[in-house]
């Protein structure tokens, strides 16, 4: 088991697969680094992959401090530093991508080398100026505030709410499973996180971001529409976007072989 201390003695899991190039990959809101084993298993061969729990998640340390993006995006760094990692491709799904525009408005690019947004907008909230925000530009501060109130009071209950919406389609076994994984999530970590995302606007952090930029969404995400990921695109430069058109925000497992296929693709390009 590897793991490292931060600078604020949070002990953070991670995992190094392979040798080359580095590959950051960062989970999302409830997940932990198994989202990527299938990524980890098939790039590892090629690359040098690294995976990790973010802290409050998975087998990293549960604390009570330290859980909003500010410290997410320096656990980022000094993980980076840990392993004297440079040239890093820093892949990002749904709040991973967060943490991503997040270190670039503390570090900008360095170390960086190319990265990869998957499906997930710059902004949450939608207001009189925004509209491609969550759930296609419906969800407001208002719901916000009622949604961290359920995540403190009935975690489960948001839970439960949320992933119906994220994946509609799942069968009765898929959702269990889905359910059995929110419950291992500790409420006062999600309330946080939550917290700390919908509190975020990174529209100004794109134009900063000039490295390769691969974005991937899904046609059929029910949190994010297409004109978001086309408002990244345009807004990003030296940037391309891929659209998985049968898929969800769960892309990443509801097609990996693809996934990996064009995320190899677009790493090789010189």
């Amino acid at each position: 088991m590897q793991s490292f201390i931060t600078s604020d003695s949070v002990n953070i899991y991670y995992e190094v697969k392979g040798e080359g190039l580095p590959i950051i990959f960062i989970h999302g809101f409830t997940e932990n680094h198994n989202s990527f084993r299938i990524q980890q298993k098939v790039l590892s061969n090629k690359y040098k992959v690294i995976t990790y729990d973010l802290r409050g998640h998975g087998t990293s340390d549960r604390v009570d401090y330290g859980l909003n993006m500010e410290r997410f995006s320096l656990d980022l760094r000094e993980l980076i530093d840990c392993l004297k990692l440079e040239k890093v491709v820093l892949v990002g799904w749904s709040m991973g991508a967060s943490i991503i525009f997040e270190y670039i408005s503390k570090f900008g690019l360095d170390k960086l080398s190319k990265i990869c947004i998957v499906d997930k907008g710059p902004k949450i909230i939608n207001d009189n100026n925004w509209n491609l925000g969550l759930y296609h530009g419906k969800y407001t501060k208002e719901d916000a505030l009622k949604d961290l109130e359920l995540i403190k009071k009935k975690w489960m209950e948001f839970g439960e709410q949320f992933l119906k919406i994220v994946a509609p389609d799942l069968n009765d076994y898929q959702f269990k499973i889905g359910m059995d994984k929110m419950s291992k999530n500790s409420p006062h970590v999600m309330h946080s996180m939550w917290e700390s995302m919908v509190e975020k606007d990174y529209r100004k952090v794109l134009p900063k971001i000039t490295t390769p930029t691969l974005i991937i969404f899904g046609g059929t995400s029910t949190l994010y529409s297409i004109e978001t990921a086309k408002y990244l695109k345009e807004n990003i430069k030296n940037s391309e976007l891929i659209v998985f058109e049968d898929c969800t925000h769960l892309l990443v497992l509801e097609n990996p072989i693809k996934f990996n296929r064009v995320l190899e693709e677009f790493i090789s390009k010189e």
